[in-house]
């Protein structure tokens, strides 16, 4: 199942301001990359968005966009210093490259 993340499109446009649940979308999409990798899975469908009229909106996630995706996950995961995930991050990056 793909999970759901409100957002809140007064906030915009930078989408880490929109997302009610920020913590929660990028341990999402942090998971969704490792899974990925692990069980090489094709699935490219990260999440669904619902704003505030509750328009949904689909966001996929190829693996060309795994590397830059994870950049982001691990700048955020410094800033709210949950190292261990860095740690995880730094090596599939690294692993990438």
């Amino acid at each position: 199942m793909v999970p759901e993340f409100e957002i809140n499109t007064e906030n915009g446009p930078n989408p880490d301001n929109m997302i009610v649940d920020l913590n929660g979308f990028y341990i999402h999409m942090m998971d969704f990359i490792v899974n990925a990798i692990k069980l090489k899975h094709n699935k490219n469908k990260l999440c669904t968005f619902i704003d505030e009229d509750k328009n949904i909106f689909t966001s996929t996630l190829d693996k060309d966009g795994y590397t830059t995706s994870l950049k982001k996950c691990l700048v955020y995961f410094e800033k709210e210093e949950e190292f261990e995930r860095c740690t995880i991050i730094k090596s599939l990056i690294n692993e990438r490259i």
